[in-house]
């Protein structure tokens, strides 16, 4: 038993870390079923895009779903929120980006050559005029690190996405008590540190690449 207990234990103590965090109300584990549905559905919003920008790619969501583990967590209004996590592309340039900060938003306000959409600055507003369809503005977000996870003995490479919000109310279907208060949601994916699993002298290959081939379809 020690092969299937050392991973569960890993995944259940990032769990609890996670639901530490002041603002989260739900963590869920992912099984092979949700990522390829979650896969599927941020297909689906990076196929459809931005109205505004042009073409979208979730490189952040991506990312975790590429972990060995794959946790999701709900979050009210006490979250503290990521910021600067949306880039703008043109031509293999960046013309903007999202941030929180008003006085840089004030700043580029008075700019000429730059144009404000709500938090998002586009540092050159000329790109939005001669984009079109054949020549699109790209919006990657991007992934957040996740200190607190990656500090938990075992746990390797930790990441937080932000999904769509097709993603989003997917999710929302997987919680059973009250979501009025769930405002936001999360994906958080990390790899199991081999090198602690090599402490362990009855855990083999073979139980590793399961577990890789499994995702979170632990006992958990």
């Amino acid at each position: 038993m020690e092969k299937i207990i050392r991973p569960v234990k890993i995944i259940e103590s990032a769990k609890n870390e996670l639901s530490s965090i002041k603002g989260v109300c739900k963590v869920v584990p992912l099984d092979t079923i949700d990522i390829e549905r979650i896969n599927n559905l941020e297909t689906l919003d990076e196929q459809i895009g931005c109205k505004i920008i042009g073409k979208k790619y979730n490189f952040g969501v991506r990312k975790t779903l590429s972990c060995e583990v794959v946790l999701a967590f709900m979050v009210d209004k006490e979250y503290n929120w990521p910021v600067n996590t949306v880039k703008l592309f043109h031509k293999g340039k960046m013309i903007g980006e999202d941030t929180q900060d008003q006085s840089v938003i004030a700043k580029f306000s008075e700019c000429k050559d730059s144009l404000i959409m709500g938090n998002i600055i586009f540092y050159d507003k000329e790109a939005l005029r001669i984009s079109d369809q054949n020549d699109p503005i790209c919006m990657v977000i991007t992934e957040q690190p996740c200190p607190k996870l990656n500090s938990l003995r075992g746990v390797s490479n930790a990441v937080i996405g932000i999904p769509s919000s097709y993603t989003h109310d997917y999710l929302q279907l997987k919680i059973t008590e009250d979501k009025k208060q769930m405002l936001g949601s999360f994906l958080v994916g990390f790899d199991i540190d081999q090198r602690v699993l090599s402490l362990c002298p009855t855990t083999d290959v073979h139980s590793n690449a399961d577990i890789k081939d499994r995702k979170c379809q632990l006992p958990l």
